[in-house]
């Protein structure tokens, strides 16, 4: 009997863990391709150190698609009920906007059909800024800009693992992005008053 009180006070415990459940559906950028999953680790850690009851689920897949992401949100929904908060960055994979876009704007309009806050992250290679924002806008999302923003282009930050191109980010780069991520995600939550 003493046991199973034990066992049922610590499957309680793990359940209730975290109070909310932060979803990061994204491409090999989010996944932090080569860097570890640096990108996540670092919200995690800037989360834990600012006492946020929160966690982030990587749910980035190197060299995915929008039209692929839509499966996995509702997965990673159905799985995680206590998901609050959505990162959606769906890359430069699919270089054909129109084969982009239109998933991306499917997955933003389910999104903003069931409430669920969402932070859009563009690339550069698809919408400018202001092409970006206005999407994000129409569909309820918060705009967080490019997923490069504010990262220095150069081998301390860049893999240059990319023929001509600066390529994916190093663990260096991935926590950068995270670090200027997190005041946005905590912008996030007071706004729309999360716990």
């Amino acid at each position: 009997m003493k046991k199973l009180i034990i066992s049922l006070v610590l499957a309680s415990l793990s359940i209730d863990s975290f109070a909310f459940e932060i979803f990061a559906l994204g491409t090999s950028n989010t996944n932090c391709k080569g860097a570890g999953q640096a990108y996540t680790i670092k919200l995690n850690e800037l989360l834990a150190q600012e006492k946020i009851n929160a966690t982030v689920i990587n749910a980035g897949v190197d060299g995915d698609r929008p039209a692929f992401m839509m499966t996995r949100l509702e997965q990673g929904l159905k799985a995680n009920p206590n998901i609050k908060i959505v990162i959606f960055e769906p890359g430069p994979n699919e270089r054909n906007k129109s084969f982009n876009l239109g998933p991306s704007a499917q997955i933003l309009s389910f999104l903003q059909k069931i409430n669920m806050p969402t932070i859009y992250v563009s690339h550069v290679l698809l919408q400018s800024n202001e092409e970006a924002q206005e999407f994000a806008t129409k569909y309820g999302a918060y705009y967080y800009g490019h997923w490069v923003k504010d990262v220095p282009t150069n081998a301390t930050n860049r893999q240059y693992d990319q023929p001509g191109a600066a390529g994916h980010m190093t663990v260096v780069g991935c926590q950068l992005w995270a670090n200027n991520m997190f005041p946005f995600i905590k912008e996030v939550i007071k706004a729309r008053n999360i716990q």
